[in-house]
């Protein structure tokens, strides 16, 4: 190798390297609670055969409920124990109505929760978020900050065996493509939210229509769908206090879930932050191919930028090239799927993998 063209694989590197930093500078949790009033809130748990999740979500939930709040769970036709275990917790179970003509199923479960609860403040929690124990305060707190937008916060990703571990830099990319966690701050943060916690002021919801808008119904990132139509997002990180298990039955799960959603989400992202987001995964895929001693710099950096994110094992960040192929798998699944209108199976139901 040449010295320029070594210098010139050197600076290449540098910079992806250090725009890594600078995507994921640092993270945002939510503001502590510091009143001892708030108003009152209405939490929507959209549910589809989510017996093995709920028991980590209801009690906690219960827990934190004050005079006036409601906790609803939307049993989105469930053929396991969802049902019943939400209602022994202490909730109320909701049967979500038949799916109409338009509409996928989380968008619509959510709706009919909405359109069942009263309460000020709106509250979207995914079953398999594990909640903090004051998290239904700070959440309340940062809606009467700011009631014009959407307070969603990304929770700290829980894994559990290897398989999970595909997941690591997929959530990553999603905490960097969002903008939120630069050096500029979050008002550099696109107009996107995170769907397993998301907190809006009632009135701004039905202003846009909420779940049941038009360019939100049909929609599986019916998230960033969502704070679109209301024009703007506040963005929070959950570690270290508020997790989620997003995928427990391993990399076939992990596959499937991502391939719903995850090149649509990119197409939906702000062009810069998605191409300075790939410029970081290009460092890392590459980098340490034109020069093998960069290899420790990238695993010590995908081992810190991972754990911002979730829970990463030793081994991944060891052998983080095998974590990044099969990110780029998972991506090429789902743009295929996207540009071929092909249908992916999720709990049991048919979801168009490019809704219109």
């Amino acid at each position: 190798m040449s010295p320029v063209s070594w210098q010139l694989d050197l600076l290449v590197f540098a910079c992806g390297w250090l725009l890594g930093w600078c995507l994921l500078w640092r993270l945002r949790p939510l503001p502590p609670f510091d009143g001892t009033r708030r108003d009152a809130i209405a939490v929507v748990v959209p549910a589809r055969n989510e017996a093995d999740a709920l028991p980590h979500l209801i009690p906690p939930l219960a827990a934190q409920l004050r005079t006036g709040d409601e906790l609803v769970v939307v049993d989105d036709h469930s053929d396991d124990a969802t049902a019943t275990i939400a209602a022994s917790g202490g909730a109320v179970v909701v049967e979500s109505p038949p799916l109409p003509t338009g509409w996928l199923g989380k968008p619509h479960a959510c709706a009919t929760g909405a359109a069942a609860t009263t309460a000020p403040v709106l509250v979207f929690l995914d079953a398999d978020v594990r909640p903090a124990g004051d998290l239904l305060d700070r959440l309340a707190a940062a809606v009467e900050e700011d009631r014009s937008q959407v307070v969603s916060v990304q929770p700290w990703h829980q894994t559990g065996g290897l398989g999970e571990q595909a997941s690591i830099l997929v959530n990553v990319a999603a905490l960097m493509g969002c903008g939120g966690f630069t050096p500029l701050g979050p008002q550099a943060a696109a107009d996107v939210a995170f769907g397993p916690v998301i907190a809006i002021d009632r009135e701004r919801y039905a202003a846009v229509g909420g779940h049941g808008g038009p360019t939100v119904r049909s929609q599986h990132t019916e998230d960033i769908a969502l704070a679109r139509a209301v024009g703007g997002s506040s963005l929070y990180t959950g570690r270290p206090d508020t997790r989620f298990r997003m995928y427990p039955g391993g990399l076939g799960d992990t596959v499937r879930g991502w391939s719903r959603s995850l090149a649509t989400g990119a197409g939906s992202t702000r062009w810069w932050w998605v191409l300075a987001t790939a410029a970081w995964i290009g460092s890392l895929a590459g980098g340490w191919l034109a020069l093998p001693v960069l290899y420790p710099l990238s695993a010590v950096q995908f081992w810190v930028l991972g754990r911002r994110a979730g829970s990463i094992h030793p081994l991944t960040a060891i052998v983080f090239p095998v974590a990044v192929l099969a990110f780029v798998i998972i991506f090429l699944r789902s743009a295929w799927l996207r540009l071929r209108r092909r249908d992916v199976t999720w709990k049991g139901r048919r979801v168009e993998a490019n809704p219109s």
